[in-house]
């Protein structure tokens, strides 16, 4: 199957009564990273996929066959979570071996899908240990190769490297992208985790509650955002709810309380004299230091510059987050390169704030809209 079909298809699928219907599209051989702060909300669509919760209403296609009534035990997607713990009286190998031998499979056969199942994953000499033995890296391990001894067209992580330290992390992060290329595996990513989803997603879906908000690329999510939420959720970006003075060229000229004026590209159902949510990410937010008061823009065709003062700074490594606040009270986030200049700035001093229309979008004020 070309990596570019449609693996796994979900269709206006139901999972709560009275919820947004959830649709996804996922092809073989690549990764659906979906992002949401819910554990739950990530545990009941896991549950929904898997077939261990009936849906509300919906589909659920796997290369083209209709698996929505198919009970967990028959169904083609596998769920690997940590809800769902090894059992602790077995080994690793009979952990891997059990599900084989209750569908009847052949001892040998048995035998030779664990010694590869154990190769794949890294396993090798840890046949004969139990799970209180295990790192929690390795028990991770085991509990997909206890998915993977099916193999399934479909493998759901349900939130799965959460409770990893970093070197972990990454390890287990490098593992599910190899088997993704080296078994064709369609793999849906349920992750609170935005670092993970943008490591592993060939496309990701931002979901708010029950609602899938947008899937696309990690760049479709940041640049081009289908919401407010996208953009504040996933993108981490600023958000500032502001008056609507005119829309040119589909920039908004608006102002924020206090008469303060910004700018914006102006998303559909953006008018004037209505109220706006205007996003900017900390990262294309300009920041200016002046040596001197009384600083202003001579050049008409500049954006609007913002006085702020800085409240705090935070070292962050590879860079540098700035905390200010706006002479109307409100607080902006902006993140810079850690450059020699910043390490001589202080909480309390004055800058000047700024970013081009292009950088910032304004969405219809959601308490505006009809």
């Amino acid at each position: 199957m070309s990596p570019f079909s449609s693996r796994l298809v979900v269709n206006a699928l139901g999972i709560v009564p009275g919820a947004p219907v959830v649709s996804l599209r996922a092809g073989a051989g690549t990764c659906l990273a979906v992002v949401n702060d819910g554990a739950a909300c990530l545990s009941m669509l896991a549950d929904v996929l898997a077939g261990h919760v009936a849906a509300v209403a919906g589909q659920v296609m796997v290369d083209g066959r209709d698996v929505t009534g198919l009970p967990a035990g028959r169904r083609p997607c596998a769920v690997v979570g940590w809800r769902d713990p090894l059992f602790a009286h077995m080994t690793v190998a009979a952990n891997l071996a059990f599900g084989l031998r209750a569908r009847g499979m052949e001892s040998q056969a048995v035998a030779a899908r664990v010694r590869a199942i154990l190769a794949l994953l890294g396993l090798d000499g840890l046949e004969h240990a139990r799970p209180a033995r295990l790192e929690p890296e390795q028990a991770l391990r085991v509990m997909i190769g206890r998915a993977l001894v099916f193999e399934p067209p479909v493998l759901v992580l349900e939130d799965p490297f959460t409770p990893l330290p970093p070197v972990s992390r990454a390890a287990m992060r490098r593992l599910v992208a190899r088997l993704v290329r080296a078994r064709g595996l369609c793999v849906v990513l349920l992750t609170r985790a935005r670092e993970d989803a943008l490591l592993l997603g060939d496309t990701v879906a931002y979901m708010a509650g029950m609602e899938i908000m947008q899937q696309g690329t990690a760049l479709d999510l940041f640049e081009r955002p289908a919401c407010d939420r996208v953009a504040t959720g996933f993108g981490h970006a600023n958000s500032l709810t502001v008056r609507v003075a005119r829309v040119e060229e589909d920039v908004a000229r608006a102002h924020l309380p206090g008469g303060l004026p910004v700018e914006a590209m102006a998303a559909p159902g953006v008018v004037a004299d209505r109220l706006a949510t205007l996003c900017i990410r900390p990262d294309r937010i300009a920041v200016l230091f002046p040596t001197r008061a009384g600083i202003v823009a001579d050049d008409p065709d500049a954006p609007p510059l913002l006085e702020a003062t800085l409240t705090d700074l935070r070292q962050m490594g590879d860079h540098v987050l700035l905390r200010f606040r706006l002479a109307n009270g409100e607080e902006l986030l902006a993140r810079r390169p850690p450059t020699p200049a910043l390490q001589r700035v202080m909480p309390g001093q004055v800058a000047l704030l700024a970013w081009q229309p292009g950088q910032a979008i304004a969405f219809p004020f959601r308490g505006e809209m009809g």
